[in-house]
């Protein structure tokens, strides 16, 4: 068991050692980062929690994975055509 050591200066700004563990192994390659060019501008995301009922949140799982989307996208998309509609009247 390592014994107490008081809290000195000295102490608190030892350098971090990083475990032999926590390193990549030698001679593993490094993912090499595929850049796609955006065609969109980025645009900062918000989270946004609403509370429906169990039937419904299935049905819109359902609708987005036939859609091939995400939930966001898909409720995204409904949003937008809903507002696209009322414009109209």
């Amino acid at each position: 068991m390592a014994k107490p050591v008081p809290l000195t200066l000295d102490a608190m700004s030892a350098p971090q050692i990083t475990p032999q563990a926590a390193t990549p192994a030698r001679g593993a390659a490094a993912p090499v980062p595929t850049a796609v060019p955006s065609a969109e501008p980025k645009v900062e995301h918000v989270p946004l929690q609403i509370r429906i009922p169990k039937d419904d949140v299935r049905a819109i799982k359902i609708a987005a994975a036939q859609q091939d989307k995400n939930i966001s996208e898909f409720m995204l998309a409904c949003f937008h055509a809903s507002m696209k509609a009322t414009k109209r009247d």
